[in-house]
């Protein structure tokens, strides 16, 4: 981000230097009577509105030392539109407060007056709603990663804005590109839903969506100026050509790809291919002019990756691997499975060939249940995200329930098992996961991770049986330096070790569904988890020094 910085008094002055010295790469410009505070500084001449004028497309952001009352009068001349207009951030010249002012969204004045506040310890100020209310910043959403706002959709921004700050109903569906959007540590606002399917939805039930798809055309007639689409980098092209391909042959032959298989160009992460194609001219030119990365491999490293559908000895016998665009195409996007394979294209006497596979994003299951799913219970009420509206439904009265002792059990929560013998009070389980909520680290950690855990389990059908796995929360185990903590016992009635017993693991919160579902397996097929789990999960299990004895 090329940033200016404007000071027109002696404290202003000394401002900009504080801001200079942790933006290097800043442009400061002060009026004479603060010159000599700020070193570098290049002199700011009056009137004021003639120098900002000049400046002001010169530059992604501007930060002004001086009152928000002269700000707004020197840019009101010079605003064009919320898409191009820069960003303009305000820092009064005691730096008690930053002040986003313009283009807070998509030209990136919010996080700028975040920046700013941090390194003079101001106050930031921030007004757009959805900022200050914590929730989904539709025109930003796919900015962290990349992603392509599509302009078909665009004047869908503003009306499906107004419904996520109303709080009317919102419908998230993603079918591609990286997850991890919801940024926030806490639960979705309960009128946002997330889906996978967008036929799956009534579009009369919803005053707007956020489409997050890499397919090229989609039926959003149902949806028009009510749905906001973005392209996710999530598609990866293994390319290969003839030697001297034309880019004209190589942009045709994209084109008819991206029709036959309804493949979004603008959702394309980078191209691949095989080391000899490394300087083709073509492929070299066609990658720049869409700013793709270009990664070729050897053929040794193509002919051992896993997924390859149409292996040829003959593209063997002439480049050393069996596959060109299959297997450079599986192993730049890291998956095993091919969404197009090996598809070929001839032009003007040219042939190239193009085979296609999207990147594979994982959430862990702690940031995946922050999120409210379709048909899942929402969370606070009896009703079920995007299920027909309960608000008005008589409440439901339930006698007080009470356990074998005789004691009240919490509204919510049932006792194990119904019918007790009281001299076995646990029931038999294989395995039993001791897992840390404490209140301490709870907010980043794993939160209600062991309630989700209890759902998979039963899911799973290793709540109960010869095979059961019982978890448990703890309050603090005194492991806040790995975060969300957990150690496994397993029963063992044999005289030989568990393999899986008394493990310490750590980072818990990062693992995803799949993973978790992997772990529960191998700990019902007494398998060991070492050899699933990369080691930096395990917490290491040290005898304690002399200063802790």
């Amino acid at each position: 981000m090329k940033l200016a910085i404007y000071a027109i008094t002696v404290n202003g002055a000394k401002q900009a230097l504080r801001l200079k010295r942790a933006l290097p790469y800043a442009d400061v410009f002060v009026s004479e009577v603060g010159i000599n505070e700020c070193e570098s500084a290049q002199p700011l001449t009056l009137p004021l509105s003639g120098f900002v004028e000049e400046k002001f497309s010169q530059y992604d952001g501007h930060i002004f030392i001086f009152a928000s009352g002269i700000v707004s009068r020197v840019i009101a001349p010079l605003l064009g539109d919320k898409r191009t207009d820069p960003a303009v951030v305000c820092l009064d010249e005691q730096a008690k407060f930053a002040i986003s002012m313009l283009s807070g969204h998509r030209g990136g004045a919010n996080e700028l007056t975040e920046r700013v506040a941090y390194i003079v310890k101001a106050t930031p100020v921030v007004t757009t709603a959805s900022d200050v209310s914590e929730s989904v910043s539709v025109d930003m959403l796919g900015a962290p990663f990349g992603w392509y706002l599509d302009p078909l959709t665009e004047s869908a921004i503003t009306p499906v804005s107004a419904a996520v700050v109303n709080d009317q109903p919102v419908a998230i569906v993603q079918s591609a590109g990286e997850k991890g959007w919801w940024t926030y540590e806490k639960r979705m606002p309960a009128h946002i839903i997330c889906h996978d399917e967008l036929e799956a939805l009534d579009a009369d039930e919803y005053q707007g969506a956020i489409l997050i798809s890499d397919e090229k055309q989609i039926d959003l007639e149902k949806w028009q100026n009510k749905l906001v689409l973005w392209r996710p980098k999530s598609i990866v092209l293994g390319i290969g050509c003839d030697r001297n391909t034309p880019v004209s042959v190589l942009k045709a032959g994209l084109a008819a790809f991206s029709d036959e298989f309804n493949i979004s160009l603008a959702s394309v992460y980078g191209l691949a291919s095989i080391d000899l194609k490394a300087d083709e001219t073509g492929i070299i030119e066609l990658a720049e002019e869409n700013q793709w990365p270009f990664h070729t491999y050897a053929p040794q490293v193509l002919d051992t990756v896993k997924g390859i559908e149409k292996p040829s000895e003959y593209v063997k016998k002439v480049t050393g691997s069996c596959s060109v665009s299959e297997a450079a195409a599986l192993k730049l996007s890291h998956t095993e499975k091919l969404v197009v394979s090996k598809w070929t294209f001839k032009q003007d006497g040219f042939n190239m060939t193009l085979a296609c596979c999207r990147r594979a994003f994982s959430e862990s299951l702690v940031w995946q249940n922050r999120k409210n799913w379709f048909g899942k219970k929402k969370h606070g009420g009896h009703g079920r995200h995007g299920m027909a509206d309960q608000s008005n439904a008589a409440p439901h009265e339930e006698p007080i329930k009470v356990n074998a002792y005789g004691n009240e059990v919490v509204d919510g929560y049932q006792c194990k098992p119904k019918h007790p013998d009281l001299n076995r009070p646990m029931l038999y389980h294989r395995h039993h996961i001791l897992l840390c909520e404490g209140g301490r680290c709870a907010k980043a950690g794993g939160k209600n991770l062991a309630h989700e855990l209890r759902g998979l389990l039963k899911e799973m059908g290793l709540a109960s049986g010869n095979k059961r796995i019982k978890v448990s929360r703890t309050l603090c185990a005194g492991a806040c330096r790995n975060r969300s903590t957990m150690v496994i016992y397993q029963r063992d009635a044999s005289e030989t070790a568990s393999v899986n017993n008394a493990h310490w693991l750590r980072n818990i919160e990062k693992l995803s569904e799949n993973q978790w579902r992997e772990l529960f397996l191998a700990l019902a097929q007494d398998k060991p988890i070492t050899q699933l789990l990369d080691p930096d999960y395990f917490a290491p299990i040290a005898a304690p020094s002399g200063d802790e004895q």
